[in-house]
């Protein structure tokens, strides 16, 4: 191309086409060039993509590049199991304390219709009520009447025994009360067993006898009998002197404890004896003993 008159002919450059930055391109366009650059790419050759060409994803390094490993999810599902374990810790706990809770209002519930007047509820679950508290949860509200038992109580009890050869054996009397006096003796701290089981056994069964051993309150009655003969046979066992236990007899003794001198009474010098009839022994006496 000439210029006018004299002027030598400039060539016009040729423009340059400018390449954007890959980050400076709308995202269908970069989408493009990727997908073009893979398919231009000439097999075995071809490199990790830099950083700034990643869309989605952490960086890659070196190293996983190379490999070609994936970002695991480790630490995903490890908070997943964390979260699994700590609800169900939580729901056995919740679970534990509801049936702790259910417990104690029901034990209250028994002890607090065993002790409030009659009423419908009590008539109605009475055998229900009484199969719970007694013997092992009894209330004894003696312990804070105005005038407290002033007597010794002593409690007795022989077997009869059997021969291999069917003769019967009666022996002599033992003293309950005594070997449970021993183990109170000189203990700061007694046990419960020691210091009420044969007492309040005893007094259940007067409570629900008269003085002829009749019946006075159905199954208590018969529960009582059970249980007094129950605790004897603790003492004894199931032989006796090699001897198998048949039958089984106790008895009571009750003497007047002295008033204090202050109060210028007299304890009456009398000892009353009551002695109960010969019980057989059945084999469910001696269960779980």
């Amino acid at each position: 191309m000439t210029g006018g008159a004299g002027t030598p002919a400039v060539r016009e450059a040729p423009k340059r086409r400018t390449v954007l930055p890959l980050m400076h391109m709308p995202v269908r366009r970069q989408i493009t060039r990727i997908i073009m650059e893979q398919f231009t790419k000439a097999p075995g050759n071809s490199a990790p993509s830099s950083s700034s060409d990643t869309l989605v994803g952490p960086p890659r390094t070196a190293d996983t590049a190379a490999s070609g490993d994936v970002p695991t999810t480790g630490g995903v599902e490890g908070d997943t199991a964390t979260h699994v374990r700590f609800t169900t810790s939580l729901a056995v706990l919740t679970a534990t304390a509801v049936t702790l809770l259910g417990a104690v209002l029901w034990h209250l519930g028994m002890v607090f219709l065993t002790l409030a007047p009659a009423n419908s509820v009590t008539n109605r679950y009475q055998q229900t009520i009484n199969g719970y508290i007694y013997p092992e949860f009894g209330q004894n509200w003696q312990m804070f009447a105005p005038n407290p038992l002033a007597q010794n109580v002593s409690v007795g009890a022989r077997v009869q025994t059997m021969r291999p050869d069917g003769t019967r054996h009666t022996w002599d009397w033992v003293n309950l009360s005594f070997a449970h006096l021993e183990a109170m003796k000189h203990n700061p701290v007694p046990s419960h067993l020691d210091q009420n089981v044969l007492r309040r056994s005893w007094d259940f069964y007067t409570e629900t006898h008269d003085l002829k051993d009749k019946p006075t309150n159905g199954i208590r009655s018969a529960l009582s009998t059970e249980y007094l003969a129950r605790i004897a046979l603790q003492r004894f066992g199931r032989q006796w002197n090699g001897e198998r236990i048949v039958r089984v007899q106790l008895a009571s003794r009750t003497t007047a404890v002295a008033p204090p001198k202050w109060t210028g009474q007299k304890a009456p010098d009398t000892t009353a004896y009551r002695i109960l009839p010969w019980w057989p022994v059945e084999e469910k006496f001696y269960k779980e003993l």
